[in-house]
């Protein structure tokens, strides 16, 4: 299941009301804009739905309105998707769900609505808290196994934050199963990276390792090893070296030129957001886990040729792992990078936002990749704004 179009609006009809108009998406897209142009509100609008679709479906009170429009797999008529989602101040307003041509879930406000049961072949009545979301409280494979589908989508998606610590400051306690690990780690948050690291090990052995560093030798750092580690601040402590084997661990890498490890602790900041990344999402693609791999700000901290091929690295995975991945940067030498087909940049409005792609302003596309300038420069030209006429 592939998310197509996004339709987002918070807080209609008051004075902060703010929209991101409707956009289509690619199977690899790269959102560009300014800083506070709203391409973290964008991805984070994505991640949250994303949320509200895969955990417990128990809305929380709070003082604002959303109304998310979402389509997914709309070039197949069979299995196009449509879910529509309106909550005010932590209550549902409105859900509705159709697939091809059939509404299949519909609920109004007062929580009474109508779900198709595919076992009786007809309409049922329910009546749900105005808290829960029906999509999520519904879900039963056997009369309703259209709900799978957009569950699978909400609970596989996985959000990265590349300007974060990714998990730099964490350590883990080594369990003695793979299922206790497991049970102890939320493949969602991107701060377990080190339990993610051990399971991937356990799981698929020296593929996995492996995998991480060709990845890493790829975007410039020699590594010819990563593995789990006492750190030497705890394994130091004369107080702790008795019981050494119930300390907690952290990475390390073995970089090519230098004589020891680099641990977890010493490695710059850069570094460790990509080797965090890369064993992320390394471990999603080998668990064929993820619909959607969404990334804020990829490259931050990373310098030009580090930041430029990590992009690649990222667009092959994608490509080869049949996953949507859907990034954000304002970084000049990422733009230059990937193909303006993947592009998808923000027009600030006010009250709202545009993203000017291929799906609605492909002549435009088009026309400036025969000037012989570079990425870039569509973007600070603001190119895409340019009536196609006077282009010509």
């Amino acid at each position: 299941m592939r998310l197509d179009i996004v339709k987002y609006i918070y807080n209609q009809g008051w004075t902060s009301q703010w929209e991101i108009e409707e956009f289509r998406l690619n199977t690899i897209n790269l959102i560009v804009g300014k800083n506070a142009s709203g391409k973290t509100k964008i991805v984070r609008t994505i991640y949250r739905i994303s949320q509200l679709l895969s955990e417990s479906g128990t809305l929380k009170a709070n003082s604002r309105k959303d109304e998310w429009h979402l389509y997914f797999d709309i070039d197949n008529a069979q299995e196009k998707t449509e879910y529509i989602l309106k909550l005010e101040k932590g209550f549902v307003i409105e859900e509705k769900l159709v697939i091809g041509e059939k509404t299949l879930l519909e609920r109004n406000q007062s929580g009474e609505g109508k779900i198709f049961a595919q076992e009786l072949g007809q309409e049922m009545r329910f009546q749900a808290p105005p808290t829960e979301l029906a999509v999520v409280k519904r879900r039963d494979s056997i009369q309703h196994p259209f709900l799978e589908k957009i569950y699978q989508w909400s609970n596989s998606l996985r959000f990265y934050e590349f300007g974060t610590e990714l998990g730099k400051d964490t350590l883990i306690k080594i369990l003695p199963t793979t299922e206790l690990i497991k049970n102890e780690t939320d493949f969602k948050d991107s701060d377990y990276v080190v339990g993610i690291f051990v399971i991937g090990q356990k799981e698929f052995d020296q593929e996995f390792t492996q995998a991480i560093i060709k990845d890493m030798k790829r975007i410039g750092y020699n590594i010819s090893d990563i593995n789990l580690k006492i750190p030497s601040f705890l394994n130091s402590d004369i107080s702790l070296s008795d019981n050494s084997e119930n300390l907690p661990q952290f990475l390390y890498v073995k970089e090519d030129e230098l004589s020891s490890v680099t641990e977890q602790s010493e490695m710059s900041q850069g570094m460790f957001r990509a080797l965090s990344l890369f064993i992320q999402i390394n471990y999603c693609l080998m668990s064929s886990q993820p619909s959607c791999i969404v990334i804020d700000d990829i490259g931050e901290g990373l310098d030009y040729q580090r930041s430029s091929s990590i992009i690649q690295v990222l667009i092959e995975k994608a490509a080869k792992g049949s996953v949507q991945l859907i990034m954000t940067t304002n970084d000049e030498f990422i733009m230059n990078g990937v193909p303006l087909e993947y592009w998808s940049v923000i027009e600030r409005k006010p009250g709202s936002v545009k993203l000017h792609n291929k799906f609605n302003d492909s002549e435009k596309i088009e026309e400036f990749k025969f000037i012989g300038l570079n990425n870039f420069d569509f973007f600070t030209s603001q190119f895409y704004l340019q009536d196609i006429e006077t282009i010509q």
